[in-house]
C-alpha cells in the first residue's frame, strides 16, 4: 500500500468512526467534497471497494 498522509488518516479516523462526510468535513475543517476526494484516494491507496471496505481493511491493518 502507498503512504498515507497525515490527512489521509485523519479521514480515515473519521470513517472508522462511522462519522458522515459532511460531519468528516466540520472537524476538520475542510470542504465536504476534499474529504470525498480524500475517500477516493483511500480506496485506490488501500484497494478497497467503497468506504465502508476501508473502513474494514483500516482496522484490520490496525491503522485507524
Amino acid at each position: 500500500i502507498g503512504t498515507l498522509t497525515r490527512r489521509e488518516l485523519d479521514v480515515l479516523r473519521g470513517i472508522c468512526e462511522a462519522k458522515a462526510n459532511k460531519e468528516i468535513a466540520r472537524d476538520l475543517d475542510l470542504q465536504e467534497v476534499t474529504v470525498k476526494l480524500h475517500i477516493k484516494t483511500l480506496s485506490r491507496k488501500l484497494g478497497a471497494r467503497n468506504r465502508t471496505h476501508v473502513a474494514m481493511i483500516a482496522r484490520d491493518r490496525g491503522l485507524a
